[in-house]
């Protein structure tokens, strides 16, 4: 029995010895957050966030029609529609649609398309959108969209006035052209696409000498 008690401080002594955690693994509780080590991922977050902070925000219209007859939607447009005289065969007209904003503005939307199931996106597109607005088209408009990113963005003249072309990459889509520029009050906005020569960092402006002249075709239609 005596020796017995002489042993018990030393076994109690290698017991919590045996339980005491490491000194260089951190101690967690039910609630603590579990510790990782961090990733090289802050300069990309904050370039996130500050494309999140100047990109134009998602406006909601107050009123959002669509149309199959297209001299419906003209003559529910509060402006003039430039429709183009001069469009590639075998793309006839799909529908339009006119949005209504609080601020006084209207988007009119009017595509051209192959003919096959609308949601095949290989499918040859026309999207001809015409914006009566007091918002200008510039350069730091185009580099900040909400939606797509503009690449090789360049200067081209349109119907007298500067316009600006570039194309957006897509991976489930394919690639799309597109061509802007703004005459009076009304911002336009054509681009092709689907199953087109596809623009890229090799040829940036393939389909720019189809984009001019469809805009150059465009007329107000009675």
């Amino acid at each position: 029995m005596k020796r017995f008690s002489m042993l018990l401080p030393i076994f109690v002594i290698s017991l919590l010895a045996a339980c005491q955690i490491a000194p260089s693994q951190p101690v967690f509780s039910p609630t603590t957050e579990v510790l990782r080590t961090p990733t090289p991922i802050r300069s990309a977050t904050e370039a996130e966030l500050a494309f999140a902070d100047s990109a134009t925000p998602v406006r909601l219209p107050t009123q959002y029609l669509e149309f199959s007859d297209l001299s419906a939607a003209q003559k529910a447009a509060w402006f003039p529609v430039g429709l183009p005289d001069s469009l590639p065969d075998n793309l006839p007209f799909y529908k339009a649609w006119i949005s209504d904003y609080e601020d006084g503005s209207q988007n009119i939307r009017v595509v051209y398309m192959e003919l096959g199931d609308p949601l095949d996106a290989n499918l040859k597109s026309i999207d001809i959108q015409m914006t009566k607005t007091n918002q200008p088209i510039t350069l730091d408009s185009i580099l900040h969209q909400f939606k797509g990113t503009a690449q090789d963005v360049r200067t081209v003249q349109v119907r007298g006035q500067e316009g600006f072309s570039y194309w957006t990459p897509s991976a489930a889509a394919g690639n799309s052209a597109v061509l802007t520029w703004r005459e009076g009050s009304v911002n336009f906005r054509i681009s092709l696409s689907g199953n087109w020569p596809a623009p890229d960092e090799s040829h940036p402006y393939v389909l720019d000498e189809l984009l001019l002249k469809i805009a150059e075709s465009l007329q107000t239609k009675p």
